[in-house]
C-alpha cells in the first residue's frame, strides 16, 4: 500500500543503512504486529525511531532490537536473547507488551509509554518521567504527517 511505502521511505530517510530487505522485513512485521494487537503502525514505529532508529540489530544498555526489549524482560516470558534479535520476534514481543499496558492503563497510551520505558513500578508510583512519552507522542505526529503527504502526492 502506499502507506506502507512512505513508512518504509520513513525507516530509510532516518537510517539509510537498512537495505531494501531489511526494510521489508521490519513492515512486515510491523504489518503483523500492528493486526494482532490493534495498535497503529504510527505507533509501532514512533517507538522503534525513539529505542534503535530502526536498527533490528542494536544492542544497548541490555537492551535488543528495534523495539529494544530488555534481556531480563524477554527473557520473563520465555525469550532469550537470540530470539529478541529477530526482527519479527522482538516487534512482535514490544507491541505485544506495549498493548498490554496500554490495556491496563484504561487506554492511556502515554502513561503506557512511559511504562514500557520505566516500568509499571515506577508508573504506578506517580515516580516517572514524562519525557519520553512526549518524544514518542512528537515523533508519532511526525511519522503521521509524513504519510499523509506521501500519499498525497504519489
Amino acid at each position: 500500500t502506499k502507506s506502507d511505502d512512505a513508512l518504509k521511505t520513513f525507516m530509510s530517510s532516518k537510517n539509510s543503512k537498512l537495505s531494501d530487505q531489511a526494510l521489508n522485513n521490519l513492515m512486515k512485521s510491523i504489518n503483523k504486529a500492528s493486526a494482532n494487537y490493534s495498535m497503529d503502525k504510527d505507533l509501532i514505529l514512533a517507538v522503534m525511531w525513539q529505542e534503535s532508529n530502526f536498527d533490528p540489530g542494536l544492542t544497548y544498555n541490555r537492551c535488543i532490537g528495534a523495539m529494544q526489549i530488555h534481556i531480563n524482560t524477554g527473557k520473563a516470558y520465555g525469550y532469550t536473547s537470540a530470539d529478541l534479535y529477530n526482527s519479527d520476534i522482538n516487534i512482535d514481543f514490544g507491541a505485544s507488551y506495549l498493548s498490554g499496558h496500554i490495556q491496563s492503563y484504561g487506554g492511556d497510551v502515554l502513561k503506557a509509554l512511559s511504562a514500557y520505558n520505566q516500568g509499571t513500578t515506577r508508573v504506578n508510583n506517580g515516580n516517572y518521567s514524562k519525557k519520553y512519552e512526549g518524544q514518542v507522542a512528537k515523533k508519532m505526529e511526525t511519522i503521521k504527517t509524513y504519510v499523509a503527504e506521501y500519499v498525497a502526492s504519489h
